[in-house]
């Protein structure tokens, strides 16, 4: 049976606006030379909410994602309502899943631990850079739409189109605050991701 450990935690998903939302400056930036410090930027968190959207299923919940280090992250999925939490940890060696009925589950990849539990795609490890608005690693990407600040405001990688909103000031850098993501190639997949709050460096958000 799919989608039996995340989906679960969400409630059913309405419709949600799709009307274009300006960025909170108008400062312009240097994105190759922010990319360089942002990649520099291996500690942070946010939190916000999420919502998952597929052909058949659809939902949403709080989270809380909180970065260590380049391979050391928790993310806390709470379901509206108290319906259930979700802990996610990943580290070096792979990443566990565990939920509030007890349920323990392991891989060495968490995209295809998403896989497997949902029975489609959620790219956890591309999220780790693009709430950065940045491009994941070791793959080609592509920007197709720029905003008026200099930064990407659609790229394309992995499959996946990524919209990048509402750029606030974060520290010295633009950061998103809205993400929607989508995949129509294979299994249609929409996600939407709401950053209520950055905070960066080692003393970020406890989980």
């Amino acid at each position: 049976m799919k989608i039996i450990y995340f989906l679960p935690l969400l409630i059913w998903l309405g419709a949600c606006s799709t009307t274009q939302q300006k960025d909170q400056t108008s400062e312009t930036v240097n994105w190759q030379l922010q990319q360089k410090e942002l990649a520099q930027l291996q500690s942070w968190a946010i939190n916000g909410r999420i919502s998952v959207q597929t052909e058949y299923e659809g939902g949403q919940a709080d989270y809380r994602w909180q970065q260590h280090n380049n391979t050391d992250y928790d993310i806390r999925l709470q379901a509206p309502m108290g319906a259930g939490t979700t802990l996610i940890a990943g580290r070096l060696n792979g990443v566990s899943l565990k939920t509030s009925s007890g349920d323990e589950l392991f891989d060495t990849d968490v995209d295809k631990l998403m896989l497997k539990l949902n029975g489609w795609p959620l790219p956890v490890s591309g999220l780790q850079y693009w709430v950065k608005g940045l491009p994941a690693p070791g793959s080609s990407f592509e920007v197709s739409k720029w905003n008026n600040n200099g930064l990407p405001a659609v790229m394309l990688q992995d499959g996946w189109r990524i919209e990048l909103r509402k750029y606030k000031k974060v520290g010295e850098n633009l950061l998103p605050g809205k993400l929607f993501i989508n995949r129509k190639n294979g299994d249609e997949v929409d996600v939407r991701l709401i950053i209520r709050q950055w905070k960066l460096g080692a003393n970020n958000v406890q989980l």
